[in-house]
């Protein structure tokens, strides 16, 4: 390759020209380095957002300020490429120098036969540079310039010029679509940048491969030597960016989750959570609250981290969600990035249809009929939400005049088995029909809605405004009879309810969807997706047999916001619902469901329900504990068994036995989070706490189901000791 060089050759292929003052000519030669403020004194500034030279940089412990410069980018008539790089980069030093700093700039670009090639247009341009590219040589050619401002107080700039030679080989048609479709030849000059995958194609380079890359540091280096600075006095700590940083944390967290040697979580009370935090930026947001620095606001993220229950953990068994699925964390990051509401179309046109699919999908597998031009129901943030949604449609049925006249003051009464969720009695005050209107109905030891003791309450009055059934109670993972529960609705013109927030996800299987059989004659169905699917929470779905009762029920026509006359008003969703703003939850849904696939949303239930049925028979093999409830779903709930009660009959304790029993679970779990060993759930089942084994997270193991009943008994035993004993509370011995 050749070198150009002006009045003073630093380096083959390169030119330092006459130094520049702004108002005046050309300096002349360059004999010595100009005079400037201490390096103390100056601030090094990048104007250029390369990310390639700031990496560049950084590798020499060089971290400046990134401060682009716009500067017209035309080629001059008759220009060589050599001086329209080494005029830009000048003109960028200099439209971001100011005193007390040194600016660094550059440019670059690539010539064929002394044709330059910028940046292409689109992809048709690329494809057709990388062609002209092919089985020839070109020159990248890179302008760098530094500018400062001397003690005197002009600005000064001393620029080179960086060739190199490179010889491009064959290139193929399907490597080049490859190529062209990576999308790595966007905003390139010539089409190419060596550091990707074009480096391919690159059979020999003469000359800096950095500075085909974008910044020769040798270069660089002599340019700072020739104004009397060092490039090294520049040297700093890696700046702190606390959103790169944290969202690395996050990342990291998801992708590589606690270990079975980790803690599932280390615990701390309020006042040591306080303490803790007052050694970062506090908890506390006081009256004249000042700005955090970054390195506090990035510590304050890790002790969040450190804290905080691991429920990613293989021993977090407390909750029935576990262990969210790392493609639908980032979808939900890119959720919250883009920052719009599925209000309306205009506002999130891509959210709209994502949640239509999904909706379509969800509707599919519960058996409800095809929706037409509504969508098959919506998202909701969370089941309870989602289940008010329900009973207001049901009451709008009941009553058609509800919506502008108000209740016609009848009463009503919601059926819910007692083992159904809480919300029941929630909505109901919310309504206006006030808890007493939800009724109970008993349910058989396993928790199953007992069938005949709905008709009993069926029979009873006031109206019954809705049945709802559950497929998934809370506690035992029961399932209602669905089909039975529909006859008697069918029969008395009820609205039938089937709050599926937790089960719902047993119709992915195709082993599982059994348990849910005549779900398809429901009215409407909560799903949450958060729980077996392993989605980020919140993301439930609101299913409607007629969703056109959505929109009746609903709608307000704010013609500020729902204008019948633009475009696609009828795919607007925000006066379906209460809700006018809501997050996308469809789209990390979408993305994980997309990645597994319905083979790997059926093998996540799969893999809970055989973890449970393990763990069941592992119970029915051992005397040191027994069930409450077995269930047959993904729930198990058992008891520690003392000696002397083994074998083990709830019916044959006595009251103090009872009573005694009773406090084992909770001392025993208090002393599992204490040590952060595993995270276990407990309540009362038939008058005695039980522990509650929760099978959700794809990361536990059947050896994993062995230790967590290892730990229940070690501690229990502990538990039961100290309780009957007046010695202090021995710490029991560790797991080999």
């Amino acid at each position: 390759m050749g070198g150009r060089s002006g009045q003073k050759a630093v380096a083959p292929a390169c030119r330092f020209p006459e130094a520049r003052r702004p108002g005046g000519n050309a300096g002349g030669a360059l004999l010595g380095p100009c005079q400037t403020s201490g390096v103390a004194d100056l601030e090094l500034i990048l104007a250029s957002g390369s990310p390639r030279r700031r990496e560049l940089l950084r590798r020499v412990g060089v971290h400046p300020r990134v401060e682009p410069a716009a500067v017209d980018e035309t080629p001059l008539s008759g220009e060589s490429a050599g001086d329209y790089v080494e005029r830009l980069a000048q003109a960028k030093a200099m439209a971001a120098l100011s005193p007390a700093r040194v600016v660094l700039a550059a440019d670059t670009t690539v010539a064929l036969d002394g044709v330059i090639l910028g940046k292409p247009a689109d992809r048709d341009e690329a494809r057709a540079m990388l062609r002209s590219l092919a089985a020839r040589s070109h020159q990248v050619l890179t302008g760098i310039a530094v500018a400062v401002v001397g003690t005197d107080g002009d600005a000064v700039v001393r620029s080179a010029l960086d060739v190199t030679e490179v010889v491009v080989g064959e290139i193929t048609e399907e490597r080049l679509a490859w190529y062209i479709d990576s999308g790595d030849a966007d905003d390139k000059a010539g089409a190419y940048g060596l550091q990707g995958a074009a480096g391919l194609f690159a059979d020999r380079i003469e000359g800096s491969a950095n500075g085909v890359i974008g910044l020769s540091l040798a270069l660089v280096d002599r340019l700072f030597a020739a104004h009397g600075l060092d490039l090294l006095d520049f040297r700093s700590p890696a700046p702190i960016n606390p959103v790169e940083t944290i969202a690395a944390r996050a990342l990291r967290h998801v992708t590589r989750p606690p270990g079975r040697d980790e803690p599932v979580v280390q615990w701390a009370g309020p006042a040591d959570l306080a303490a803790d935090f007052a050694r970062t930026i506090g908890l506390e947001i006081t009256d004249d609250e000042p700005p955090a620095k970054p390195g506090d606001l990035v510590d304050a993220a890790n002790l969040v981290v450190r804290r905080s229950v691991q429920t990613n953990h293989p021993y977090f068994l407390n909750q029935n969600y576990a262990g969210a699925d790392p493609l639908a964390v980032v979808g939900d990051w890119l959720g919250a990035a883009l920052n719009t509401t599925n209000a309306t179309f205009e506002a999130a046109p891509v959210f709209t249809m994502i949640e239509r699919a999904l909706l379509a999908k969800m509707a599919r597998l519960v058996g409800f009929p095809e929706s037409g031009d509504h969508p098959a129901g919506l998202m909701c943030a969370g089941a309870s939400l989602a289940q008010l949604h329900a009973l207001q449609l049901a009451r709008h049925r009941l009553q058609p005049d509800l919506v502008t006249a108000g209740s016609d003051g009848r009463r009503l009464r919601i059926l819910v088995s007692d083992s159904g969720h809480y919300a029941a009695e929630k909505i109901a005050a919310v309504m206006g029909l006030g808890r007493a209107s939800v009724v109970s109905v008993p349910t058989d030891a396993a928790g199953v809605m007992d069938v005949d003791a709905l008709d009993e309450c069926l029979s009873d009055e006031p109206e019954v405004l809705a049945v709802i059934a559950t497929a998934g109670t809370t506690v035992t993972a029961a399932f209602d009879p669905i089909d039975a529960i529909a006859d008697r609705c069918e029969e008395h013109g009820i609205w039938l309810h089937v709050d599926a927030a937790y089960g719902g996800a047993a119709l992915l299987s195709p082993m599982e969807r059994r348990r849910l059989s005549g779900i398809e004659r429901a009215d409407s169905v909560v799903w949450n997706l958060h729980k077996m699917a392993g989605l980020t929470q919140q993301c439930t779905a609101l299913l409607v047999r007629e969703p056109e009762r959505l929109l009746t029920t609903f709608a307000t026509g704010a013609d500020y916001l729902f204008q019948p006359d633009k475009a696609n008003a009828d795919l607007d969703a925000g006066d379906r619902s209460l809700q006018c703003g809501r997050r996308v939850d469809a789209l990390k849904a979408w993305l994980t469901w997309k990645s597994r696939g319905d083979v790997g949303m059926a093998t996540r239930v799969d893999h809970a329900v055989a973890l449970a049925d393990h763990a069941r028979r592992r119970v029915t093999e051992r005397d040191d504990v027994a069930f409450i409830v077995a269930g047959d779903f993904t729930n198990v709930c058992l008891t520690w068994v003392p000696p002397e009660l083994r074998p083990f009959d709830l019916t044959s304790l006595d009251d103090e036995q009872h009573a005694a029993l009773h406090t084992v679970a909770p001392a025993a779990k208090a002393a599992m989070q204490e040590e952060g060993s595993a995270l276990i759930g407990y309540q009362p089942v038939h008058g005695i706490n039980c522990f509650r084994l929760i099978f959700m997270n794809p990361a536990v193991t059947l050896d994993d189901v062995e230790i967590l009943l290892e730990l229940i008994t070690r501690h229990s035993e502990a538990a039961w000791r100290s309780s009957n004993s007046s010695e202090p509370l021995r710490e029991p011995t560790p797991l080999a």
